[in-house]
């Protein structure tokens, strides 16, 4: 497994062509503090001498409704549910800056986008009970973006969502549902959504500042598609409930109308719903406590995608919409879409495939 995530790191490296000179892919055993303190192997990193946010991160987002905006029914776009508000995050704008930082309500969180191994995750800013922002620290951890706390300096793994360099306070972050879709599933779905928009000016000079789907392959000259390679994973990254370990799949395991999977996964029974027409995959923790309830898709009714023997109807972001429980919401696990050479990189032989 480890040799076979080595000759794909080997192949992506040729397609994503990070700015080498300002990132050490070798690292000295001196005790340079710039060295010192990281929790995971040097070996796995690449340290930029260039400073903290050369990548400006957005602290004070700006948002439109879609009457004020031109996107591509077909660009990826994030998108983060608090209450009845939604907030729709497209990848164009967000792959210049990478991290934003945002609120609704009293609810504070940060949305985060690595262009070199194509994750989107969200979490939150509240940290030991202090509200934080996060920056672009410029170093990455198998090639995978590495946040950094502007309040304690601690540095975080994205896709592990724990703490990586610094000996305080918590160790773990707490993750949001994040849905990755197009912009034409959302605008069908939800109207009045807020999309962000970008005003601060900044131009991404940077290589890494590409379409991660598709990527140009200097030595033939050609436009590559490697979406292929993405996979959506369930993620289990603590000692509880089995221990690390990753649940891929992709749209392969579903069908162009919307289908229903339901399965286990590290002792959590898991709703998973998805639809390659519609470009979504979403996954939902059943923790209903009724072991006769039962799940089915619901066809042409997006925002509605399923629902269960006990009358309720569910929208894509796992809230009842219509029935006796009508307002509460279906928890999620740790679930976002990755480049396979990424989900290997980090879980190698813990991962698992989700069956047909």
């Amino acid at each position: 497994m480890k040799n076979t995530v080595l000759f794909y790191f080997l192949i992506a490296t040729l397609f994503v062509g990070c700015s080498k000179d300002e990132i050490h892919n070798t690292l000295s055993t001196s005790n340079n503090s710039f060295e010192d303190g990281w929790l995971v192997p040097l070996e796995d990193l690449r340290l930029s001498e260039t400073g903290k946010d050369r990548i400006p991160s957005i602290d004070n987002p700006g948002f439109a409704t879609k009457e004020l905006l031109d996107i591509d029914p077909n660009e990826t776009v994030y998108v983060y549910r608090e209450g009845d508000t939604i907030k729709v995050y497209p990848q164009s704008v967000i792959s210049g800056h990478e991290i934003v930082n945002d609120k609704i309500g009293d609810n504070y969180f940060a949305i985060s986008y690595c262009p070199l191994t194509g994750s989107a995750l969200s979490w939150d800013r509240e940290i030991d009970g202090t509200i934080t922002e996060f920056g672009v620290s410029g170093h990455l951890y198998n090639d995978n973006l590495i946040p950094y706390d502007r309040n304690s300096n601690n540095m975080w793994s994205q896709m592990h969502l724990n703490r990586i360099k610094g000996n305080t306070g918590e160790s773990k972050l707490v993750s949001n549902m994040l849905l990755t879709t197009n912009w034409r599933t959302i605008n069908s779905s939800f109207p009045d959504a807020l999309v962000l928009v970008d005003s601060s000016g900044h131009i991404c000079n940077d290589s890494i500042c590409v379409n991660p789907n598709h990527v140009s392959n200097e030595k033939e000259g050609v436009i590559t598609n490697v979406a292929s390679g993405y996979s959506f994973g369930i993620v289990n990254n603590g000692i509880s409930n089995g221990g690390l370990g990753a649940m891929l799949m992709n749209y392969d395991n579903f069908t162009d109308s919307v289908s229903v999977i339901t399965t286990y996964f590290r002792n959590n029974e898991l709703i998973i719903i998805g639809s390659r027409y519609h470009q979504f995959i979403v996954a939902f923790i059943n923790n209903s406590g009724n072991s006769n309830t039962k799940f089915q898709p619901l066809q042409n009714k997006l925002p509605l995608i399923f629902f269960d023997n006990m009358g309720n109807e569910y929208d894509i972001t796992g809230k009842i919409v219509f029935g006796p429980d009508i307002g509460k919401r279906l928890s999620s696990p740790i679930s976002y879409w990755a480049h396979s050479i990424a989900w290997g990189a980090f879980y190698d032989d813990n991962i698992v495939f989700l069956e047909d």
